[in-house]
């Protein structure tokens, strides 16, 4: 039930009544504008003027023009531009227009004398902001000293029969925002920071793991069993083969077998789908990598991880400290190594070691924690990890060796069986990476999977799927192997100092409109 405090019934019905006259008249100028603008394709086309040609001559982009700006006005030498009209003014037998491509912005100048008075009426009455069109001409500078291309010719690329965002108001509302990203990136150029960032951060990494003498490989999104780690799933039918499929929610299982394969170091750039709730951090489908190094243990993954980190920062940031809200974040290490069950001990003033799941259960309620009957002892712990641990981390830290309840594909540590090693790197409250020796006996695979299955039938919707391919490659043979798992979006909203996910991820999910 909405409430609106400020307003008296009567008030309240004005202002509802008002907003929705508000919206009707925004649909009925859309619709006018929509209906002109067809009217003056009908024109275009019926002047055999292609409104949607198939090619352009366009020689150059307009940062090379303006870059060589002072050369082509003493030579006179023509060129083509092309892009979208961003603005135009019209007066009388002559016009100036900013048009605009990737690379930049620049003014147009349009004259009857210089293109004909038959060109110059057919642009005149037919051409709108938003269209995109193809400027032939010479350099020169107005008398306000602007870099200006004076057209000798003008045709259109691609009418738009929509308007654009309002240039001053732009576009604000982040629903829209995120639905009609396009919209989004021509109204607020800004947002583009987050994704060349995106797109900065996937190369560098993409770099270092090919020097590093890794293997990029693709494996399975449709999986016959939903694997790899603690995740609810997204559930599909092959009609062909009449057998349920599931969206992959990690490529691990996978990536391992290649290690059984002969692989010695292997990685994947990855989109993985999880079927959870949508929030500031979480994104039902996402894209991590995920790498495994045969030969190697979580210990050498550390101090890899951490050499990856501070390579890859300077890289794509410039410094090694970077700014997210009011934290400065430190990446220069070293980074701290917390124990997780010293962590929690520490933090809930006990022994996990020795309280029973409903002490732990208990101190979970207190906490304001909403348990649900179907979890484990091991997700009663990691959300007690989660409230009173890694929500005080700011600085990269790695929390290491956890619960082997957590931890169904990690090694036991060989003093503390009950626990594995494992390490998480978080930053700002997040986990950034997730990282094992991986198991590779076979025998104890294959009990941990039936814990798993017994998790499942208990109502645990993220218990891991048994995949019996899987512990058959381990009866084959796999070396010892470190693998980690990194989430790309989480890594660069930290990076870019963006607190939504949804700020880089071009088209994040989103419910439908009329759902």
């Amino acid at each position: 039930m909405l409430f609106f405090p400020n307003f008296t019934k009567i008030s309240l019905l004005t202002w509802i009544k008002n907003k929705i006259m508000a919206t009707k008249k925004e649909e009925i100028s859309i619709n006018d504008e929509y209906q002109q603008r067809l009217l003056k394709l009908k024109r275009l086309e019926e002047l055999a003027a292609d409104p949607y040609p198939a090619k352009t001559d366009k020689n150059t982009i307009i940062e090379q023009f303006l870059a060589d700006f002072a050369i082509l006005v003493k030579s006179e030498k023509k060129v083509v531009l092309a892009g979208r009209i961003r603005s135009l003014r019209l007066q009388g037998g002559s016009a100036f227009l900013h048009f605009e491509d990737e690379s930049g912005k620049v003014q147009a100048f349009i004259r009857k004398d210089n293109i004909g008075a038959e060109g110059y009426q057919v642009f005149k009455e037919n051409y709108d902001l938003g269209d995109f069109i193809e400027v032939t001409g010479t350099a020169f500078v107005t008398k306000t000293e602007e870099p200006t291309i004076l057209a000798s010719k003008i045709k259109i690329l691609s009418k738009a029969l929509l308007p654009l965002p309002d240039k001053h108001s732009g576009l604000k509302d982040a629903d829209l925002r995120f639905r009609k990203r396009y919209l989004d990136l021509l109204a607020n150029p800004e947002v583009k920071k987050a994704f060349n960032l995106r797109s900065a951060v996937i190369k560098n990494i993409r770099n270092y793991f090919d020097k590093e003498g890794f293997i990029e490989v693709d494996t399975p999104i449709l999986q016959t069993v939903a694997g790899g780690a603690t995740a609810a799933p997204f559930t599909t039918h092959h009609n062909a083969l009449d057998i349920d499929l599931y969206l992959r929610v990690a490529p691990e299982l996978y990536l391992k077998r290649l290690i059984v394969g002969g692989y010695e170091k292997v990685y994947e750039i990855a989109r993985c789908f999880r079927n959870e709730g949508i929030d500031h951090q979480h994104n039902p489908e996402f894209t991590q990598i995920e790498f495994y190094w045969a030969y190697k243990d979580y210990k050498f993954l550390m101090d890899f991880t951490e050499k990856f980190f501070k390579t890859l920062v300077k890289e794509v940031t410039g410094s090694l400290k970077v700014k997210n809200g009011d934290d400065i974040l430190d990446f220069s290490g070293p980074y701290p190594r917390l124990d997780f069950k010293e962590a929690l001990d520490k933090a809930l003033k006990i022994d996990i070691d020795k309280a029973s799941d409903k002490d732990l259960a208990d101190i979970a309620k207190k906490a304001k924690i909403a348990v649900d009957k179907s979890w484990g002892r091991g997700k009663l712990l990691d959300e007690l990890y989660k409230k009173f641990v890694r929500a005080k981390l700011i600085q990269p830290t790695f929390i290491i060796n956890h619960p082997l309840e957590l931890s169904p594909l990690s090694k036991k540590l060989a003093d503390r069986p009950n626990y594995v090693e494992r390490f998480q790197l978080v930053i700002k409250t997040a986990e950034v990476c997730n990282a094992f020796s991986e198991l590779n006996d076979p025998l104890d695979q294959e009990e941990r999977f039936k814990e798993q299955k017994r998790l499942c039938a208990a109502g645990d919707e993220e218990a891991q799927g048994a995949d019996a391919d899987f512990v058959e490659a381990l009866k084959h043979g796999m070396p010892p192997t470190a693998g980690l798992g990194m989430g790309i979006d989480r890594l660069v909203m930290l990076l870019g100092d963006v607190e939504n996910i949804k700020e880089v991820i071009l088209f994040p999910t989103m419910k439908p409109k009329d759902k």
